[in-house]
């Protein structure tokens, strides 16, 4: 470990520091703060003896940057409770130390506890230097040494902040970049996405899931999901993308977000993910209203109807002439058995979740044939049904 000797703190290149109080009303004081600078090293020594005891946790901060530091700061206090102009080296020692230990990683509150340390270590060493003799100048001047560290507390804390969210701003744009890459560039193969995954700290082969939420959804996202780093977010054209590698049992399928949103569980692979997010997407702009979590299973009728109509404009407009001729109650009726008996294929199931007996459903089915002249119970005539069915819903709710 270096020596801390002559007033040269820095280093050996740097200029020695020049402490010369002048003799002011305090001559007693000032021959406190003179017998202790002299013997400074001794509060290097003390603070060290202290810090051993403090754990920087997984923080990598070498030993002469914590040495360096205790003696700068030691020879930064001695200026301020002398009433002398810091040195130019000494001028931004809170903000340089503050910046470097939030790049260290250092946690704040070993850092803060570390520097609490300092009042201890000057307090004690001020009173070795008095003696018995010189115990009331320093309870007198007690004030002086309190506020020299206390502004460093407060220096440091500003600081430190301010370089973490200048990481923080740093680490996103970064991230942003590389999913701007993922999404928008042309990946030239394995070894190239392989390179971004380890970028971007997920597993190129992995299983990924993928949401897209449009509209005023898109801020509530945003917060949701703004603290958790597993979670990979991108927006682009008012659209937000978010997806991340899926775990078993704890998918947003089985934890659905509180925002609707087109969802692609599934995805092999982080090259897959844009084709996965721009299918999210399509989900989400079928997706009925009110609903949770639009998924291919449940949105695929719609879709299908779109591009139907798309190719033969009148596929859906017998269906839904017919619909519209019926009363409000009875068209309701209808609807609920064609929705239910479309996804069970069961008259059991669609009369225990209607609540109405079998019969009755059996009767709704054929009502519903003789409306729209298509029977729900022929796959071929259910398949073209359900897919005009699903368009006229979208149209009516």
């Amino acid at each position: 470990m270096p020596t801390h000797n002559g007033g040269n703190a820095r280093s050996a290149a740097a200029a020695p520091r020049d402490f010369r109080p002048k003799r002011p009303m305090e001559p007693e004081w000032t021959e406190l703060l003179e017998s202790l600078w002299r013997d400074r090293d001794l509060l290097v020594k003390d603070f060290l003896a202290r810090f051993s005891a403090i754990s920087y946790g997984d923080a990598l901060v070498p030993p002469e940057d914590i040495y360096q530091t205790a003696a700068d700061t030691m020879d930064m206090f001695l200026f301020q409770m002398a009433g002398l102009p810091l040195p130019a080296d000494l001028q931004a020692l809170p903000r340089e130390v503050a910046s470097r230990r939030a790049r260290q990683g250092v946690p704040l509150d070993a850092f803060l506890e570390a520097i609490r340390n300092d009042f201890r270590v000057l307090w004690k060493g001020l009173e070795r230097v008095a003696g018995t003799t010189g115990i009331g100048v320093l309870v007198a001047n007690m004030d002086r040494v309190l506020d020299a560290v206390e502004g460093y507390v407060s220096s440091i804390q500003q600081a430190y902040a301010e370089e973490e969210a200048r990481l923080a701003r740093n680490k996103q744009l970064y991230r942003q970049r590389l999913l701007s890459r993922l999404f928008n560039a042309d990946l030239g193969g394995p070894a190239e996405v392989r390179e971004l995954a380890a970028a971007l700290g997920v597993q190129a082969e992995g299983r990924f899931e993928v949401l897209a939420v449009t509209a005023e959804s898109v801020t509530q996202a945003q917060r949701q999901f703004e603290s958790d780093h597993r979670t990979y977010a991108y927006e682009n054209a008012g659209v937000l993308y978010l997806f991340r590698q899926q775990r078993k049992g704890r998918t947003w399928s089985a934890e659905a977000p509180p925002f609707p949103a087109g969802y692609v569980p599934g995805v092999e692979g982080l090259a897959a993910i844009p084709a996965a997010a721009a299918s999210a997407l399509v989900l989400a702009q079928h997706q009925r209203r009110g609903a949770g979590l639009a998924t291919m299973e449940d949105t695929w009728m719609g879709i299908a109807g779109g591009l139907l109509e798309r190719k033969f404009p009148d596929f859906t407009a017998p269906i839904r002439q017919a619909l519209d001729n019926c009363t409000p109650l009875e068209r309701q009726r209808l609807l609920q058995v064609a929705r239910s008996y479309g996804r069970t294929g069961s008259i059991k199931e669609t009369s225990e979740e209607l609540f109405c007996h079998r019969n009755t459903v059996v009767n709704r089915l054929h009502s519903l044939h003789e409306v729209i002249g298509l029977d729900l119970t022929v796959p071929a005539q259910a398949a073209r049904a359900l897919i005009a069915l699903s368009r006229y819903s979208d149209v009516a709710d």
